[in-house]
């Protein structure tokens, strides 16, 4: 029997990361592509993994230019017909928001699974070869790609659109607060749960001309001095994590007023789960007074997939209406 073939791309991340024999202090990457699949038992009897090491980067360093590259990489393969499947692996700090780029750019059948590891490989119990395993098992899967974009860690199957890190340093950090896993690797095979609703796609940009969007965590005490730091920068576009189901202090509402008819801003919760709600508190700063400003509500999206939507929908030269559009579909 022919066994699946799935494309593996490495990044970078903790995976990656041995003791720095000149410091002595610290891990940095050191293992490429071939070496981790190396390490792996019984990876070769899964599939037939083509390992290519294309950074080698902590993942706080990875950027837009890198995941759209690896989007139109990972495009190409799918439509040579030849990939049954694909992993992308990277440092933990940034799966979610990698995960959700793809997600928001690729539309094929093939699974697309985003994975890394929670120890490094000095360490006692390194998550890092079981987390490989299962994230080949899944790319391997046909029936993975039902579920669009994912995350594997610690056998659980997270759609990208949901998952986030939720700890430091548990090999069970990553979460979905509001569905929990869609599967898991059980006895070396993928089994989903649930397959969620597929948001909207957005067309690979054609060139990377990254627009400056801020992302404002609203505080307890906020008089606005950071909403009126980005009011006077260059920034083109705002995300707003506020309070509760999406409520902002009446500092606010004087900049917001202003910045309004120059940018669009999103309007998200700081709290992990729920939806921003629409119509539901009236008094000044909620989020019946916030949309009828004109702040686009964020659905179910939190700040930081908000601003990566809103990011890509810039970089295509989407206007305020057509952005507002996308993100009402995301109010599922």
């Amino acid at each position: 029997m022919t066994l699946p073939y799935v494309r593996l791309f490495l990044l970078g991340g903790t995976i990656t990361m041995t003791s720095d024999s000149d410091t002595g202090s610290g891990v940095v990457p050191t293992l490429d592509a071939a070496s981790l699949c190396q390490a792996v038992p019984g990876l070769d009897q899964v599939a037939q993994v083509e390992a290519e090491t294309c950074q080698m980067l902590a993942s706080s360093n990875l950027t837009y230019a890198h995941a759209i590259s690896l989007a139109r990489d990972i495009q190409a393969a799918a439509e040579s017909g030849d990939v049954d499947g694909f992993v992308v692996v990277q440092g933990t700090d940034t799966i979610e928001e990698t995960a959700f780029v793809l997600e928001c750019l690729l539309d094929i059948p093939q699974p697309i699974v985003v994975t890394g590891a929670m120890r490094n490989p000095s360490q006692v119990s390194a998550d890092g070869p079981a987390n490989l395993l299962s994230a080949v098992t899944c790319a391997a899967s046909k029936s993975v790609g039902l579920a669009g974009v994912v995350v594997v860690l610690n056998d659980d199957i997270h759609s990208a659109r949901f998952v986030t890190k939720s700890h430091t340093g548990n090999v069970g950090a990553f979460q979905a607060a509001n569905m929990g896993p869609i599967g898991r690797v059980v006895e070396g095979r993928a089994r989903l749960f649930t397959v969620p609703v597929a948001g909207p796609k957005i067309a690979l940009p054609e060139n990377i001309s990254l627009p400056k969007v801020a992302l404002v965590k609203v505080s307890y005490g906020d008089d606005g001095y950071l909403l009126n730091l980005v009011a006077g920068s260059d920034c083109q576009a705002v995300v707003i994590e506020g309070f509760g189901a999406g409520h902002v202090p009446e500092t606010y509402l004087d900049m917001l007023d202003q910045m309004l008819p120059k940018m669009p801003i999103v309007l998200s919760s700081r709290i992990v789960a729920g939806h921003v709600l629409r119509d539901t508190y009236g008094f000044l700063g909620s989020e019946i007074d916030l949309i009828k400003r004109g702040l686009i509500p964020s659905g179910i999206l939190d700040g930081v997939k908000a601003k990566i939507l809103l990011t890509l929908l810039l970089m295509s030269g989407y206007g305020s209406d057509e952005i507002q559009a996308v993100f009402e579909q995301w109010d599922f």
